[in-house]
């Protein structure tokens, strides 16, 4: 390559009166210049365009993000009632829980005994939880209880059954005759209790059956208790289940401190055994 070749000249013309200038510039100079000037444009565009496609997909990967974090909080919030509404139905389940207690203890209390019959038609497990089928659960419970304090179950005194309902030979005269009540014996004075809610309709002496004291209770039953020592009540008097009516005592024909117990419903004894234990 010549001498010429090796150096190009630039000639810049001037304006407004001013004199033109030349510029001796290598070749080799000016194409390495422009060379490196080409490579950071070029680089320069692509850390553009690059910043552009990384900054769109930024903006995505944030839009997503945003809707991953909207969905966590309604699934927060649905695990939140779903807490509060489990919280609700334990706590109903305790309540309910309690009043069956109260239930058991009222049957232990009446003297009610379990007498195992084997497994009847199992009742289908409820899975879910139902805030308004506890509430179901806690009205039949009060039902239930509402229920038993009417109905004249259980003895009224603790003891042994010495006479039960039906044909006996009777001690004082010595004929077969139909005894028209239980006997259950227990020492003298001990309270003898009412078997349910209900209205005193009689309370004084009643001919071989000594001092009385006759209930009338709801659903067309009436419960007696006779021979007591006293009479604690008075008639036209209501009494709740478990009240104190009068005391075992021996009066009228009598062997002994007993108490006579009779159930009568719409007019027509019972045999009082069958309220006196409870088949489950």
């Amino acid at each position: 390559m010549g001498g010429k070749d090796r150096y190009i000249n630039i000639l810049i013309v001037g304006y407004g009166g001013k004199k033109a200038k030349s510029y001796r510039v290598n070749t080799r100079f000016l194409k390495g210049a422009l060379l490196s000037s080409g490579i950071f444009l070029a680089g320069l565009l692509s850390f553009s365009v690059f910043s552009i496609v990384e900054n769109r997909s930024l903006k995505n990967e944030l839009a997503e993000l945003k809707r991953e974090r909207d969905s966590l909080q309604t699934l927060l919030a649905k695990e939140q009632e779903r807490n509060s509404y489990l919280q609700q139905f334990k706590e109903k389940v305790k309540v309910l829980e309690g009043k069956l207690v109260t239930i058991d203890k009222f049957l232990r209390r009446k003297g009610i005994k379990r007498v195992p019959s084997g497994v009847g038609g199992g009742a289908k497990r409820v899975d879910i939880l139902d805030v308004e089928y506890i509430d179901f659960l806690h009205k039949e419970a009060d039902k239930f209880r509402k229920y038993l304090s009417r109905v004249p179950l259980g003895p009224p005194v603790w003891g042994r059954i010495t006479s039960r309902y039906g044909y006996r030979i009777d001690p004082f005269t010595g004929k077969y005759e139909f005894h028209q009540g239980v006997d259950i014996k227990a020492p003298y004075g001990t309270r003898v209790r009412a078997t349910a809610d209900g209205k005193v309709i009689y309370a004084g002496w009643k001919s071989g059956y000594g001092k009385v004291v006759i209930l009338r209770h709801a659903y067309g039953f009436r419960t007696m208790y006779a021979h007591l020592s006293r009479v604690k009540v008075r008639a036209g008097q209501w009494v709740r289940s478990g009240d104190v009516v009068g005391y075992v005592g021996s009066t009228g024909r009598s062997t002994g401190p007993h108490v006579h117990y009779e159930v009568w419903r719409y007019s027509k004894r019972e045999n009082p055994i069958k309220y006196m234990y409870v088949r489950w």
